[in-house]
């Protein structure tokens, strides 16, 4: 049997509602040789997820939920450290990207736990565009950013943003410019949308209870100078794109506070920079998924989220505007890598003068340790 070419991603610490569904996209589409599933438990994950795993490979389904000392155990052949992927975060997704990239797989799919799909969606052939020339418009806004929430439908008065879409973009009024569709560009990233619960970040969720009722669309192709916040929900990615989808290591200290909820940010956006100097696109739209949020403190969000939101909306400037080095994907995110730890000093001023360099530093650092792994797999 052939490796299969497609793979989703989960970790999860609930109960394992969400994996019938893709079970049952799966089987619709025909795609059991060709799908493979990885579901990544943490520390405090009920043994029903991976009673519900064994049961589905017993049904000739292609999914893998390793131990968690079979985790320890496959970072330790790949000369990973530990601390590099820590214990109950969200960051234990990373082992399964790197499952996913080893095995072989051209296709990576991201997904969340409460993220459902829905009837009538082709999730599957919604998310393997990528790889593949665009078949839709091509889109330029006059200030460089795009709201992809304009894309769904049931917010009533005045616009939200994506989470990590950044505040200083969010007060400009812009222009859009469509093309007719994008054949000349291949598309490396497709952001599916949610329904019900937008991924807006803790400030959208405490002053506005929107929910998302219809995806309007259309489906679209980002420029090369446009840019939108990318998340690791319900996100596509070919192969050579995620070999640089490293999920940023979050708890840093930054001014008092703790830097968290943004490492799936900062990773799409680290790997949309190396994309866009590759000449490749980003598709934002379907497939769209039921985002059935799990319960959270909106307070406690807020607290971790704050570091992000302040420490990105100083950081995108600069990266729009870096220039990179490399003809591949690897060798671009490399070079990202190092301006960022060259460029740390020039950030000074509130959370940098407190932690936020060394957070650039350090994750420039991890960004190294990622790359110097998945050579092997390259």
């Amino acid at each position: 049997m052939s490796h299969p070419k497609t793979s989703i991603v989960v970790t999860t610490i609930f109960e394992p509602d969400f994996l019938q569904g893709y079970l049952s996209e799966i089987e619709l589409a025909g795609q059991r040789d060709n799908v493979a599933m990885y579901v990544i438990a943490d520390k405090k994950t009920p043994a029903t997820v991976a009673a519900a795993c064994a049961a589905a490979r017993e049904q000739g389904y292609q999914i893998h939920c390793p131990t968690l000392d079979e985790q320890d155990a496959y970072l330790k052949k790949l000369d990973l450290p530990a601390e590099l992927i820590p214990w109950n975060t969200d960051n234990r997704r990373n082992i399964g990207y790197l499952m996913a990239i080893e095995s072989g797989c051209d296709v990576l799919i991201s997904i969340d736990d409460d993220n459902f799909t829905l009837p009538e969606t082709n999730f599957l052939a919604g998310h393997q565009v990528v790889g593949k020339p665009a078949a839709d418009p091509v889109t330029t806004s006059s200030d460089g950013w795009f709201n992809i929430c304009n894309l769904i439908d049931g917010w009533g008065g005045g616009e939200i943003f994506a989470r990590g879409f950044p505040y200083y973009a969010q007060r400009n009024d812009r222009t859009l410019n469509m093309s007719e569709a994008g054949e000349s560009i291949t598309v490396a990233m497709n952001a599916g949308l949610w329904l019900d619960e937008p991924d807006v970040d803790a400030v959208y969720r405490l002053c506005r209870r929107a929910k998302g009722t219809e995806f309007t669309g259309p489906n679209v192709v980002l420029s090369a100078d446009t840019w939108s916040p990318v998340n690791t929900q319900n996100t596509a990615l070919m192969r050579e794109a995620a070999l640089t989808y490293y999920y940023v290591k979050m708890g840093f200290p930054l001014k008092g506070l703790t830097i968290d909820r943004f490492g799936d940010i900062l990773s799409g956006y680290l790997t949309q920079k190396c994309m866009k100097h590759l000449g490749y696109g980003v598709r934002l739209g379907s497939p769209v998924v039921d985002h059935r949020r799990t319960p959270h403190n909106l307070f406690k969000d807020l607290y971790h989220e704050l570091a992000g939101i302040v420490l990105i909306e100083e950081f995108l400037p600069w990266l729009v505007e870096a220039k990179l080095d490399g003809t591949n994907g690897l060798d671009a995110y490399q070079s990202l890598a190092e301006q960022m730890h060259a460029a740390a000093d020039q950030f000074t001023g509130f959370i940098w003068d407190d932690g936020g360099r060394e957070f650039l530093r350090a994750t420039s650092a991890n960004m190294q340790t990622w790359v110097n792994c998945v050579r092997r797999f390259a």
